[in-house]
């Protein structure tokens, strides 16, 4: 830089005077100046203004190259530093890095993910390190998690480029189930039927019974760890959390046959149902979903437990058909309040399912006589397509021999036409909106009235201005009748024919009185009696063409009979009516030995209709929800869409196989001797239903009766006492274990492989090993072998009701 000025002042003093002698000689008057010198001058300014011009640009070039070589020294700098973070993150930052070729050998990972394998990785084949987590490679999945001794990973697979990457996500999702398992749980409590069943016991009973039953929801509740809260003698409140949902359904919500056991024992006529609900948001609103759920449980004829949990409805219990709870006043209540919401309505329109069958007409037929007794204009919604051949049997006779009924009957187009806001429109033998005649109807509606004797699930309709539902109910027509007393001050009348229609609707629903049926279905046919019904004509309306019959018995023939007691009958590819569809079914139960039956056939070109039938204590509900479906305890049905027959049974059969598995048909015995697998002489013990006969008539148990249980209370007592302190210690060994991780180290040769494999009895040393505890190698349960590096998860049976897991971590020996 310095050279460069001194030569720049001097190129300056050459210009300076070249310019003056310039300017002299041609500005300046007066002055001579040599012409050689001029000359000079000239070449001196074009030679100083040239080199000045060189000098500038080499002074630009210098400084340019200046500035990149100090980009090269920076960079240079830089990359090193890069360098260096690059190592550091490849092998500090807890990233774990693992570059795989097409076999999947491990061609280079670095320091982390070796910790994460606790093996150095290389040249190792994944298949060798673990399984699970080749698998997931082979199939591409691009993020997934896993676990891997003991901690779990987020899986990033960039398949291209053959790498995977592996994030420590554990104390995120910890924090996550542990948020979910402590998330609180309200319920509701209710002892069915509490009022009758106490109700003629003296005050000292009735507080002896009521401090047992409390005691066994305590002893329950303190098992638990619930609080237990009570409103009343008949409900109580428990909090709780999520976690203890999950014990609870692993139990099967037992409480309630410790509830029934007792009151059986007692013959008490009283049952539990209890309502649950689980759901992030305040106490106030979950206390009313809680609420909601008891509502649905009792609604469903009450004797089971009802969970709302993760915005789905589970269901558990109602073994037993349900308890009769109507009570003079409170029909009269129900009674009461349809009459004012029929008053203030101004006009009646009345609907029911599809296929209408008998009780949804006969149930229409009694909803009209009590709207018309207070002079309300009234119609049945009425679909000629859509019925089943005993009311086609009645439309023909209405058409032939009561003309004067046929203003009754209003289209769907003739019934969306005339609703209004003002209008009441009831619901009849259906609370679902998918299987009423015309769903749009009810969508119109701005007033809702529902009757039905069905169990209500959480599909039912949830919008009303009234619900009148009685699962222990035979009929929906035995309810409404029951109403007609007490609509005062109206006097409701009902001719002769339509008695006879109503007695129809009961006598189909009940196959001729042999389901459902109590002392008040007998007391509503003596009123219908004495309005005239007549079995000779009711017998007319339901007699059978010539051709069903001959079809009836021919699928009949071919009944495939299930473990003795579950008959499936299954129609050809032709379309069939439910009504006929149901009629086999009721002639498959009417077999010897059967407890169950099915009937199956097609009831549209895409819908496969299955009809369930059931004896004693065989809950065809239970089956045909497992389906979709539902209905009562012995009289259910369910219907499948876009399946074949073969393919409908095979799914009844694997539900009735589950339901078996489960004990949804259940029956309690009392061993004699002791049964392997089952227990001991003189426990009681709940077991399928076809197996429990099994057992009693080989003389292996005999039935549970109140007597029966008796004799054995105080043996069974002092033998529970003793159980429950095993396995309580048991359990406490189960959190043991389960907590306590124990590391086995094994050779591993070239290709990955183990030399021989991991044996129970080193599982059990090396536990005693590490914890001083002993495990008996017996009860360890293994599936299959353990010939790989890898996490295992290896269940032990401590005790018949406890399994711990051992989480076992297969490492490479170094």
């Amino acid at each position: 830089m310095k050279d460069f000025r001194k030569y720049q002042y001097l190129i300056i003093l050459f210009l300076i005077a070249a310019l003056t002698v310039v300017v002299l000689n041609y500005f300046v008057e007066g002055i001579t100046i040599e012409e050689w010198l001029i000359d000079l001058a000239y070449v001196i300014l074009g030679f100083t203004v040239s080199l000045e011009v060189v000098f500038i640009g080499s002074h630009q070039d210098t400084k340019k190259l200046n500035l990149l070589e100090n980009y090269v020294r920076l960079w240079n700098g830089i990359s090193y530093r890069v360098k260096g973070a690059g190592e550091h993150a490849f092998n500090e930052i807890p990233l774990g890095i693992i570059v795989f070729n097409h076999q999947l050998d491990v061609e280079w990972a670095n320091k982390y993910a070796k910790e994460i394998f606790i093996n150095r990785l290389l040249n190792r084949n994944l298949r060798s390190i673990d399984r699970d987590l080749a698998a997931l490679i082979i199939s591409k999945t691009p993020v997934f998690a896993k676990t891997l001794y003991g901690k779990i990973y987020r899986c990033e697979l960039h398949t291209e480029s053959q790498i995977l990457y592996l994030t420590d996500i554990t104390t995120q999702v910890e924090i996550t189930t542990r948020y979910e398992k402590r998330l609180l749980a309200l319920g509701v409590v209710n002892l069915d039927n509490f009022e009758l069943a106490m109700g003629s016991l003296d005050a000292q009973e009735r507080s002896q019974h009521i401090s047992n039953l409390i005691g066994i929801f305590s002893n329950w509740s303190e098992k638990y760890h619930i609080s237990l809260k009570g409103f009343s003698d008949e409900r109580y409140l428990i909090i709780m959390d999520n976690e203890t949902i999950d014990h609870l359904i692993q139990d099967n919500f037992s409480i309630l046959d410790e509830v029934k056991e007792y009151c059986t024992k007692e013959n008490l006529r009283l049952s539990a149902s209890i309502g649950i609900a689980i759901k992030d948001v305040d106490a106030i609103s979950l206390m009313k979903l809680a609420d909601t759920q008891l509502e649905l449980a009792l609604n469903r004829g009450g004797n089971q437990v009802v969970v709302l949990r993760n915005n789905e409805v589970l269901y558990f219990g109602a073994k037993s058909e349900s308890y009769e709870t109507r009570t003079p006043v409170a029909i009269r209540l129900k009674a009461e309040e349809l009459r004012d919401l029929i008053l203030s309505s101004e006009k009646v329109i009345i609907m029911a399912h599809k296929e209408m069958d008998a009780d949804a007409y006969g149930a229409c037929v009694a909803a009209r006589a009590i709207a018309t007794s207070m002079n309300k204009e009234t119609h049945i919604v009425f679909d000629e397509t859509s019925m089943d051949i005993s009311i086609v049997n009645i439309y023909e006779s209405i058409k032939k021999e009561h003309q004067n009924y046929l203003p009754v009957f209003y289209t769907v187009r003739e019934a969306l036409d005339a609703m209004d806001d003002k209008t009441l429109l009831i619901i009849v033998d259906c609370q679902y909106s998918y299987l009423l005649l015309d769903e749009r109807l009810y969508k119109k509606a701005k007033r809702v009235a529902i009757i039905d004797h069905h169990r209500r699930n959480s599909q039912a309709i949830k919008s009303y201005d009234y619900l009148y539902i009685q699962p222990s109910s035979s009929s929906s027509v035995e309810l409404i009748v029951e109403l007609v007393d007490y609509i005062t001050p109206y006097q409701v009348e009902i001719s002769e024919v339509e008695a006879t229609w109503l007695l129809m609707g009961i006598m189909v629903d009940t196959n001729n009185f042999l389901y459902r049926t109590s002392s008040r279905t007998f007391q509503v046919l003596a009123k219908l009696q004495t309005y005239g019904a007549q079995m000779l004509k009711v017998q007319r309306y339901l007699r059978e063409d010539l051709g069903d019959y001959m079809k009836r018995n021919q699928i009949l023939n071919n009944i495939e009979i299930i473990d003795g007691n579950y008959g499936i009958a299954t129609c050809d590819d032709h379309i069939y009516l439910r009504s006929f569809i149901a009629k086999i079914a009721e002639d498959v139960i009417s077999v010897n030995n059967i407890k169950m039956a099915f009937c199956l056939g097609k009831i549209s070109e895409d819908t496969i209709g299955i009809s369930a039938r059931s004896f004693d204590e065989a809950n065809a509900q239970m089956i045909m929800e497992r389906l979709g479906g539902g209905g009562h305890f012995n009289n259910a049905a369910a219907q499948i869409k876009n399946v074949t027959i073969e393919t409908a049974k095979n799914l009844l059969k694997q539900a009735l196989k589950d339901s078996i598995a489960e004990g949804d048909q259940s029956m309690k015995i009392i061993l004699t001797q002791t049964v392997k697998g089952k227990g001991k002489a003189n426990d009681i013990i709940d077991v399928p239903a076809g197996h429990a006969n099994f057992l009693i008539r080989s003389n292996q148990a005999i039935e549970a009766t109140a007597d029966n249980i008796k004799n054995l209370e105080y043996g069974k007592m002092m033998e529970k006492r003793q159980q429950e302190l095993h396995l309580q210690e048991m359990k406490e060994l189960k959190l043991k274990v389960d907590a306590s991780p124990i590391t086995v180290s094994v050779r591993v040769g070239k290709n990955g492989k183990l030399f021989g494999t991991v044996s129970t009895k080193q599982i059990v040393d090396e536990y005693k090993l590490q914890y001083n505890t002993e495990l008996d190698k017996r009860k360890i349960i293994m599936d299959k072998e353990i010939d790989a590096l890898g996490t295992y998860k290896i269940p032990i049976q401590l005790h018949k009701e406890v399994t711990a897991l051992i989480t076992l971590y297969v490492v490479e020996m170094e």
